[in-house]
C-alpha cells in the first residue's frame, strides 16, 4: 500500500494528502508555495492546512512576518487514533445509558423476532457483526456447531469479519463445520483457526453461502453485485438444514 493509499485509509481527503506531502517534502513553507506545488488555489490551501493542523500533522510557524507551515513529527497521527478511541468510548457509554433508559420506559419486554430480513450491501458489514453474538447464542442452545456451505468469496470480502469473530468466540464446545471452494484464500486460512472445519465437495462449486445457525437460516450472496444477505428466523426450517449437513459431514 503506497502513502497515498494509507493516508486516505485513515480519512484524509485527496487534497489534505496533497497539501500534506508537499509539507512534509519542503519540511517549512508557506501556503503560497504549496499552492503553486499542487496547483490547489491558495485559499484553498489555507483551508486544508487548518483540517492538517487540527489532525495534528503539520503546524504554523508564525514567528516570520510571513505564515510558514510546518511539519511535524509523524507520531503525530497516533493522536487521531487516541480520539477515535475517546470517542467510541462516550459512544458506547450513551448507547448503554439508552438501553437502559428504553428498557425502563419500554412495554413491550419479549421483543419479537422478524421471521424474515432482506439486508443489501451498505449494511451487510455492520449486519455481520451486529448479529454475531445472535447467531452464536443460537448454535450454542442446539448443537453448538456453525453448519453450511460458503462460496469462498465472503471470506475475500469479509475476511475482518472471520478474523473478529474467531476472537470473539472461541470453541470448544463451539465448532464451524463449513463446505467451501478449493481456493487460495481457503489454503491460507487452513489449520489458522481452530474451531473452523471446512471440506469440498468434489465437483462442485458453490456461488453463494448458506449458513444453519439454531434457529436462523441465513443466506449470503458476495459473488455479484450487488451484494446482500437473507435472514429467516424458522426452527422447523433450520432444523431440517441442519439434518442434511450434520448427515452429509462424515461422508465427504
Amino acid at each position: 500500500m503506497n502513502i497515498e493509499l494509507s493516508l486516505e485509509s485513515l480519512g484524509f481527503s485527496e487534497k489534505e494528502i496533497q497539501v500534506y506531502l508537499a509539507v512534509i517534502k519542503l519540511g517549512k513553507t508557506t501556503p503560497a508555495v504549496v499552492a503553486k506545488l499542487t496547483k490547489i488555489g491558495r485559499p484553498t490551501v489555507y483551508n486544508l492546512a487548518k483540517s492538517l493542523i487540527s489532525k495534528g500533522v503539520i503546524a504554523e510557524d508564525v514567528a516570520d512576518k510571513i505564515l510558514h507551515l510546518v511539519a511535524l513529527p509523524p507520531e503525530g497521527l497516533r493522536a487521531g487514533i487516541e480520539r477515535a478511541r475517546i470517542d467510541l468510548a462516550k459512544r458506547e457509554e450513551t448507547v448503554n445509558s439508552v438501553i437502559e433508559e428504553i428498557g425502563q420506559i419500554g412495554s413491550v419486554k419479549n421483543y419479537p423476532v422478524p421471521k424474515l430480513r432482506f439486508v443489501e450491501e451498505s449494511e451487510l458489514s455492520d449486519y455481520l457483526f451486529q448479529s454475531a453474538m445472535k447467531w452464536h447464542k443460537s448454535v450454542l442452545a442446539k448443537d453448538a456447531v456453525w453448519h453450511g456451505f460458503q462460496d469462498h468469496s465472503f471470506l475475500e470480502h469479509y475476511e475482518d469479519w472471520i478474523d473478529w469473530s474467531v476472537r470473539k468466540f472461541k470453541g470448544p464446545p463451539y465448532e464451524v463445520r463449513l463446505f467451501s471452494n478449493s481456493s487460495q484464500i481457503e489454503e491460507r486460512l487452513e489449520g489458522t483457526i481452530s474451531v473452523r472445519k471446512v471440506k469440498f465437495l468434489k465437483g462442485s462449486q458453490f456461488t453463494a453461502t448458506t449458513w444453519a445457525l439454531g434457529d436462523y437460516l441465513v443466506m449470503i450472496n458476495t459473488r455479484v453485485k450487488p451484494f446482500y444477505l437473507v435472514e429467516i428466523h424458522d426452527e422447523l426450517m433450520v432444523d431440517n438444514m441442519r439434518e442434511v449437513f450434520k448427515n452429509l459431514w462424515p461422508l465427504v
